[in-house]
């Protein structure tokens, strides 16, 4: 999927990347969201805290000297930089269980109408037909950030009406069930895709509404039946949906810098 000058899973990372806090307390997840964050901080939002599951804190990569993304959250390149380097008891423990993290930025294999993420199984849990990475922080991350901006390609094997299993609670199965199990309220959830950015249906952070996705911007060149023909249910759709801008630049020239090896937009890894 391209345009004249962009993929469409360019844009989805640096529209991903734009969706954060000017300043919030962001704890990036594994994969994508490494990227995006960190063109985040080189362009639109270059204040708010970036920070990893694995304890590195605060992290401001250098313009000067940064010559390509992180691979992963673990990668050395994250270190120099950082206001704090510690380890998951602090970057979970502490701070997300905590209450500090403002944001969880995550990706997964499956999400569904509720924005519940699963990256453990596809298929029955005991007998799976692909046994997947496991969960990571995600589990930590959805269940006590007070917000998610999840960042997933399109697809239909990774959007489904329901997950095969929850290893990312957002509102479970609709309104009231976070504070049923325990957890708190959370959002305004986000999903940015290869095609559109989606929100979700409750006003108040999953206690009422029907707490499903609702596509809410689209990306240049898409239209809403396009969407709607891949997702595998009835899809909300905001009568007046916004336009995604282009990427400018700027973010492209970051974009292209930082996975020049094509660590993240080869295909088959996002």
């Amino acid at each position: 999927m391209t345009t004249d000058d962009y993929t469409l899973q360019e844009l989805m990372v640096i529209e991903a990347g734009r969706r954060l806090g000017d300043t919030e307390s962001v704890v990036v997840g594994l994969g994508l969201p490494v990227l995006a964050a960190t063109i985040a901080k080189l362009t639109s939002h270059p204040h708010f805290v970036y920070s990893t599951e694995i304890g590195v804190f605060d992290w401001y990569p250098d313009p000067e000297t940064i010559a390509r993304g992180p691979v992963g959250i673990h990668d050395i390149s994250l270190f120099p930089g950082s206001g704090m380097l510690s380890d998951m008891t602090d970057a979970l423990g502490a701070w997300t269980h905590g209450g500090d993290a403002d944001c969880a930025f995550i990706t997964g294999a499956q999400i569904d109408k509720y924005g519940n993420i699963n990256t453990i199984a596809i298929g029955e849990y005991a007998s799976p037909e692909r046994r997947l990475g496991g969960t990571g922080g995600n589990t930590d991350l959805a269940c006590s950030a007070a917000r998610s901006v999840v960042i997933m390609s399109l697809e239909g094997r990774r959007f489904v009406e329901r997950v095969d299993f929850i290893t990312s609670p957002a509102y479970i199965d609709g309104p009231g069930a976070r504070q049923r199990e325990g957890l708190d309220v959370q959002g305004p959830n986000i999903v940015v895709s290869t095609m559109g950015v989606f929100s979700f249906d409750t006003e108040d952070r999953g206690q009422t509404g029907s707490c499903e996705m609702v596509l809410t911007d689209l990306f240049p060149g898409v239209e809403a039946a396009t969407v709607q023909a891949i997702v595998p249910w009835d899809l909300r759709v905001d009568p007046n949906p916004g336009r995604v801008q282009p990427p400018t630049d700027d973010e492209l020239t970051w974009l292209r810098r930082l996975d020049n090896l094509g660590m993240y937009l080869r295909e088959g890894r996002y």
